[in-house]
């Protein structure tokens, strides 16, 4: 589905890899049925019980030197049948290895929290995203986010989102992802009118969503993103308006609204090519786009980045990480990682204090540092590092059965200093509240407007804005936002 989070294919931007890495095997995206034990698209099932209670992140001194905040995004990569837009790594299929790969997933999740840099890590936000994760029975999501907590300090306010698509759950399976310990859920709605949905490829109606919502609440569900797509070719402001209107009517906490893309390789973008679709003009777009985020301010649902929407409290925490620099662990086919060099979000552990009203868990919160904790080399590398796994799942399993992960030897990229200091740049300026200028001087210990003159010129030419704590894009500059990201890659 297009959903919100990034860890399938985000940025790629991580201390040198302590592993083995997977060498000479080539990952073939394949439509096929899958190998191995399988489980059938099957009614929604009832969860048992009994299930061993997760482990929290306790107040208590800690035990292991290299603890971190980390956030951990789950590929599941099947789905019912492949929208034609769609360019992320997914597997239109019937049947899926689920117990396998669910045995796979917790295994590489292990071999991560062996290496030093997520020693004593604790996770504060779990996205499952794909894919359709709302494939996998209730009990196989239980499973996950147990095991997860097992093996890893799971915060009690830890957000735990799981993407569904309309037409693969009712309210009885959303009841049992509820139980499971899910507590938010994301919506691939795309539009309430149906022959968009046809355009679109998507397999289900305006119904099944409608349907899907009123079940997602009732199942228990009270914090809900859905998402949408404008600039659809044909789409007139009054249809997107018809749109936006109607989602904000099932009281939604978050609303992603993205504008369709033409990506490589896709077959609408083979279409466009053959002259049988034509996009709509850049006008329209710019127009479109201008009305989402007037039109969802005024409804309550303010812009927090360029795509997405929510009401106050309820911003995607998870995708604030990506955007914010922090750590996460990617497991699954074609899932991408990332481990940082900075204190955001490695953190100096410290002792209880003296008057006993805290442990590790409150320390850390009130005692950040930002100190690289991979040395950077002469060359200027060693300011993170990043990597994806193998993008078959049949290699993926294989691999991590053999290896204990399935990282892309090809796939691994360590940053410099100039680049980890582009990236802050420009997916600082992604989010409403713009480049911070002391996250910068934090993380590299410069003044962003010295090593970026080009900041005094995008305010000059009224792309971009002067904030109290640093720049934003202006509303003309969110129009060529990424003209503007361009000017701080190197």
């Amino acid at each position: 589905m297009r959903g919100e989070a990034w860890g399938r294919d985000t940025t790629r931007t991580t201390a040198p890899l302590a592993l083995p890495l997977c060498r000479g095997t080539t990952a073939v995206a394949r439509d096929t049925e899958t190998v191995g034990d399988t489980a059938e698209f099957a009614p929604p099932l009832h969860l048992t019980s009994g299930r061993p209670a997760r482990r929290p992140c306790a107040d208590a001194p800690v035990r292991q030197a290299g603890c971190v905040n980390v956030h951990i995004y789950v590929h599941i990569p099947w789905c019912l049948s492949r929208c034609p837009y769609c360019d992320f790594n997914t597997f239109a299929a019937r049947t899926w290895p689920e117990q396998s790969y669910a045995d796979g997933l917790l295994r590489e999740l292990e071999t991560h929290l062996a290496q030093p840099r997520f020693a004593g890590a604790r996770v504060t936000t779990l996205y499952f995203g794909g894919g359709t994760p709302s494939l996998f029975s209730p009990t196989t999501i239980a499973r996950l986010i147990d095991g997860v907590a097992a093996r890893a300090g799971l915060k009690t306010d830890a957000e735990i989102t799981l993407e569904a698509n309309p037409g693969t759950v009712d309210a009885e399976r959303l009841a049992g992802f509820h139980s499971a310990g899910v507590n938010r859920l994301s919506i691939g709605v795309q539009s309430f009118d149906d022959a968009r949905l046809r355009w679109l490829g998507r397999a289900h109606d305006a119904d099944a969503s409608r349907a899907t919502l009123v079940a997602a609440r009732r199942a228990g569900f009270d914090n809900f993103s859905l998402d949408l797509i404008h600039a659809v070719p044909g789409q007139t402001r009054p249809d997107l308006l018809a749109d936006l209107d109607e989602a904000v009517a099932f009281e939604p906490t978050h609303i992603s609204a993205y504008s369709l893309t033409f990506e490589p390789g896709t077959p609408l973008t083979r279409e466009l090519k053959a002259g049988r679709v034509q996009r709509a003009s850049e006008e329209v777009e710019a127009e479109l786009f201008e009305t989402v985020r007037d039109h969802l301010a005024t409804r309550g649902y303010p812009a927090y980045e360029i795509s997405n929407h929510a009401r106050p409290g309820f911003a995607s925490r998870h995708n604030q990480a990506y955007w914010q620099g922090a750590a996460y662990i990617g497991l699954g086919a074609g899932a991408w990682s990332f481990a940082p060099a900075w204190g955001t979000p490695r953190e100096r552990v410290i002792a209880p204090n003296s008057t006993g009203d805290g442990g590790i868990c409150s320390a850390l919160e009130r005692e950040q540092q930002h100190v690289p904790f991979t040395a950077p080399d002469a060359t200027g590398h060693g300011w993170g590092q990043r990597w994806r796994d193998l993008l078959d799942p049949g290699v993926w399993l294989e691999a991590v059965s053999t290896h204990g992960h399935a990282i892309d030897a090809s796939e691994v990229e360590e940053l410099t200093r100039a680049q980890a200091m582009g990236e802050t740049c420009w997916l600082g300026l992604r989010q409403t509240r713009g480049l911070e200028r002391s996250i910068f001087v934090d993380r590299f210990g410069e003044e962003p407007a010295a090593v970026y003159p080009v900041l005094d010129e995008l305010l000059d030419g009224g792309l971009l804005e002067a904030t109290a704590t640093g720049w934003a894009l202006t509303r003309r500059g969110l129009l060529v936002a990424d003209a503007v990201f361009a000017r701080f890659l190197i």
